[in-house]
């Protein structure tokens, strides 16, 4: 096993950015994926979404199952159901089999942020959790930077389905390092097992974790309808050229980077988590409506590095300060599990209605204001969340 803590969450963290890379390596050739299983850019959008799927249905007992097995175990097999999906991708030749092989590829997606959340909660016990849970939170923004950047070169070098093959080879690496060097808490009693039956209904009845699920569940939608909308919204609006609009792109996951981390450094030195939460999703809802009006290059990427700040910050500071607002640590799993479902919600019916209300008003200006209001919902939920934890800062 790895004694340094931070040497595990390296490990963690890369086996994070392989979940990303397989939910966005269709964003960079969509184009390529329609004309070769011949369909419309609507319905690839739905091989993105779909990869969702499964962390709607399993993120409620994603809780139940770190408790019974273990979340070395359950990273162990979520990296397996990453290496089956894609393999199964890899060899798809029509729409339907691949829709399911991105649903089995999504198990992975489905839980990997709860686990990654109780396994950081272990090893940080001691200090830097909100550090390490905000560079936690940022693990997609570079799985974009490198899906946007690598794999539209690769896939004209080696074929399409080179990308599936990659990723599922990576998985299985990760499979393999996480057997052998992660530790993880002991297992719990049965009397404790059985203590943890009620804790949905304790979740639920927390309207606190209920206020950042919405906020969370709009930020996905605004996130990852723009992360893979991106390039049609610069080559569609805008005119670039595809080369540009996937470069633009891949600067969106490189900008949030840092943020994550930022976020947890401010809130565990600052004290100040309502304040920095709000003004978070305040980023977030500015430079979403800024992308409707967009004119030279550095307000392409003055925009970009304002909603990739936003959405980084906004996400991490949910993750961050969710724990917080819980009155007993055995709750947390739990939290977490259902702040994601309404990520995941989020997540799945983002890029699909944008995509359709571009096509129907035959205009991306009104789908960006859709984006917005969305953008709205997210900041009245924050506020009601900051008006009932005024003294969040003192927890």
């Amino acid at each position: 096993m790895v004694r340094n803590r931070w040497l595990k969450f390296l490990l963690l963290y890369a086996g994070g950015v392989v979940v990303s890379l397989s939910q966005l390596k269709l964003v960079p050739i969509q184009n390529e994926l329609g004309q070769d299983l011949g369909m419309s850019l609507s319905m690839v959008s739905w091989l993105m979404s779909i990869f969702t799927v499964s962390g709607i249905f399993l993120a409620i007992p994603g809780g139940a199952f770190v408790t019974r097995f273990g979340p070395k175990k359950l990273l162990i097999g979520l990296m397996g159901c990453l290496a089956i999906g894609n393999l199964w991708g890899a060899f798809s030749t029509n729409f339907w089999t691949l829709l399911i092989s991105r649903a089995i590829e999504g198990i992975s997606f489905s839980m990997i942020i709860m686990v990654g959340i109780v396994l950081i909660h272990f090893w940080f016990k001691e200090g830097d959790s909100g550090i390490a849970t905000g560079l936690w939170g940022t693990f997609s923004a570079l799985g974009s930077m490198l899906a946007m950047n690598l794999f539209k070169p690769l896939s004209q070098s080696y074929g399409l389905r080179t990308l599936w093959l990659i990723i599922a080879g990576l998985s299985l690496i990760f499979l393999c390092l996480y057997l052998f060097f992660l530790d993880q808490p002991i297992n719990r009693s049965i009397t404790e097992q059985k203590e943890v039956k009620g804790t949905v209904k304790k979740v639920i009845e927390n309207k606190s974790i209920w206020l950042l699920a919405l906020a969370q569940g709009c930020m996905a939608f605004i996130l990852f309808a723009c992360i893979n909308l991106y390039p049609q919204i610069y080559t569609q609006q805008y005119g670039l050229s595809e080369t540009l609009a996937n470069r633009y792109t891949g600067y969106f996951g490189l900008f949030g980077i840092p943020f994550g981390a930022l976020a947890g450094y401010l809130i565990d030195k600052t004290k100040k988590g309502q304040i920095i939460i709000f003004c978070s999703f305040i980023l977030m809802l500015v430079a979403t409506f800024w992308m409707g009006h967009l004119s030279n290059s550095f307000s392409f990427i003055g925009q970009l590095f304002a909603l990739s700040a936003g959405a980084s910050l906004s996400s991490s500071c949910v993750m961050i300060l969710a724990p917080k607002v819980v009155k007993q640590d055995r709750l947390i799993g739990t939290s977490i599990s259902f702040i994601n479902l309404f990520y995941y919600i989020g997540i799945f019916v983002g890029t699909p209605i944008v995509s359709e209300v571009s096509e129907s008003s035959d205009s991306w200006t009104t789908a960006i204001y859709v984006l917005s209001g969305v953008g709205v919902v997210a900041l009245l939920a924050i506020f009601g969340f900051v008006k009932r934890n005024k003294n969040i800062s003192k927890m």
